[in-house]
């Protein structure tokens, strides 16, 4: 999670060009019968690996296409590419789709990647037994993160807002070092600082295990790009489905392969999903179906959109997230 910083400033790349999004080779090559080429825009993190492990045993190739896989060091530069027109697909933590979609980012959200199962949560001093104790306590996170919109989902679901509480804004790492000095009452943080203030004695009021619909990741694709070449969408989501059965019957190799990718062990990569489910095709069009809780990714998103315009990030909250789900590409790999 360490990269999932909400994309507050995108205004650079819509004024140079939000109308060519999507501008990529994939749309091009429809009728050529060569194989689509298409770029993929990613950032470190576990389960987007999976790409980098579909292009490694020639997955995209047997599915018929051509992926271009650019790394990006944040997920503003990619999201930043992406709106530009500089990529057909990008990968996203949910919540920093909600920013370039209100400000009319011509994408589609096609698959959901991954669930958080408990690699990041709420931890506290052991004299804290609930959140509802955590009135007039000092809690450390990253604004705006991820986290951030964690911990006021958690408090809002207790009847209590960010006034209840004293906020205090430290990077993710930092407030976990923070929580383990004693230097706050508690801190919403996700791994390896959460374990490790776990490990330093502190208490789990609630973790990504208890509601794993409310942190999600996900991957976009731009509109051209699922107007003119649909089978290449389609090529691209069964491609990350297919690499994750391969994962699963070759778990060791698979493991080693993309925990070099993600620049750490197999054991820390193992450990790493360990804490993170992904739905199959059948689970994405479940999260993509709408629903009035959590279950539905639209309403998950609508919920955190509210709280990024309480916060000021956005200028309004009348976009509807739902409409950034295309499900079509997804229902057609369930069926």
């Amino acid at each position: 999670m360490k990269k999932k910083i909400l994309s507050v400033v995108l205004s650079l790349a819509m004024a140079v060009s939000m109308c060519a999004c999507g501008a990529g080779k994939g749309s091009e090559n429809k009728d050529s019968g060569e194989m689509a080429e298409v770029t993929l825009g990613t950032t470190s993190w576990p389960t987007n690996m999976f790409f980098y492990l579909a292009k490694e045993k020639g997955i995209f190739e047997k599915n018929g296409v051509n992926v271009n896989i650019q790394d990006f060091s944040s997920t503003t530069e990619s999201t930043n590419a992406f709106v530009g027109g500089k990529l057909d697909f990008c990968t996203f933590a949910s919540s920093e789709t909600i920013s370039p979609f209100a400000q009319g980012g011509e994408f589609s959200i096609v698959l959901e990647t991954d669930k958080s199962n408990g690699c990041e949560g709420l931890v506290a001093t052991s004299d804290i037994k609930s959140v509802a104790d955590l009135k007039g306590k000092t809690v450390a996170t990253q604004l705006y993160s991820v986290d951030h919109m964690f911990l006021l989902t958690l408090l809002d679901k207790n009847g209590m807002t960010e006034k209840d509480i004293n906020i205090v804004d430290m990077s993710i790492q930092e407030s976990g070092n923070a929580f383990v000095a004693g230097q706050c009452d508690a801190a919403c943080i996700w791994d390896p600082y959460f374990s490790q203030a776990k490990e330093a004695g502190g208490t789990e009021l609630f973790s990504s295990a208890d509601e794993p619909d409310l942190i999600t990741d996900v991957l976009g694709a731009s509109k051209s790009l699922c107007k003119d070449n649909p089978e290449a969408v389609t090529a691209v989501i069964k491609s990350f489905f297919d690499a994750v059965a391969y994962w699963k019957e070759n778990p060791d190799e698979a493991n080693e392969f993309m925990g070099e990718k993600l620049g750490v062990t197999a054991d820390e990569f193992a450990a790493q999903m360990a804490g993170l489910l992904i739905p199959d095709a059948k689970g994405v069009v479940e999260a993509f179906t709408e629903a009035d809780d959590y279950t539905y990714w639209g309403y998950t998103q609508n919920t955190v959109r509210d709280f990024m315009y309480e916060l000021g990030v956005l200028d309004s909250n009348d976009t509807d997230c739902g409409d950034m789900i295309d499900a079509s590409f997804v229902k057609s790999l369930a069926e």
